[in-house]
């Protein structure tokens, strides 16, 4: 029977804007949290290399699931939650 080990993320929309308003060229999706722990640097690390990293490793995406928080006053801000999973090694 095999085993799965899983990785549990939390990636948000990041880009830069000009008075409120982000500029679709400059919008990425930046890994924010691994398995509950916050990322130092996190707005360094893109959701596509941390991905492409990952798959070199093994990991497959299991389930991706998109959330949009609508605070009163602020931009809406927007979450991928993300489940990797791999095979255990014996």
């Amino acid at each position: 029977m095999t085993k799965w080990e899983y990785q549990f993320l939390i990636a948000e929309k990041y880009g830069k804007g000009i008075f409120g308003f982000v500029l679709p060229r400059e919008i990425s999706w930046k890994i924010h949290y691994i398995n509950g722990k916050q990322q130092q640097n996190w707005a360094d690390v893109t959701l596509y290399n941390y991905l492409s990293k990952m798959g070199e490793l093994g990991w497959d995406v299991a389930s991706m699931t998109s959330h949009m928080s609508v605070r009163s006053g602020t931009l809406p801000v927007e979450h991928l939650y993300i489940i990797l999973k791999r095979p255990q090694e014996s």
